[in-house]
């Protein structure tokens, strides 16, 4: 993974905050493992690492048994399933995040 990009490479820096990583490559520490939808979000960052399955997550919908046919919790699972297909392309770099969401979500 990293290592063949970068087989010489030696460990600058370590995080446990995506934004603490995203802050550390953009002040040139290097290399990060980062969610397509947080560095690709990025126009001076590049994506150097195709992204392998040591680096995919599931996502499970959780609810406790006894609300599953609950209707708000019923509607807002059935939402969200449906939804989670048209963001797939962002999550998985596919396409760009769009600048105008970038700038509204950043602090």
């Amino acid at each position: 993974m990293a290592v063949d990009a970068a087989p010489r490479a030696r460990i600058a820096a370590t995080g446990n905050s995506m934004l603490g990583m995203l802050a550390a490559v953009k002040s040139g520490a290097g290399l990060a493992p980062l969610p397509m939808l947080l560095g690709g979000a990025e126009d001076d960052l590049e994506a150097v690492l195709s992204p392998g399955p040591e680096l995919s997550t599931k996502v499970y919908l959780v609810m406790h048994a006894d609300l599953r046919a609950t209707p708000r919790v019923r509607a807002f699972c059935d939402f969200i399933a449906a939804e989670i297909v048209r963001f797939r392309p962002l999550l998985t770099g596919q396409e760009k995040m769009p600048a105008s969401a970038t700038a509204a979500g950043r602090p």
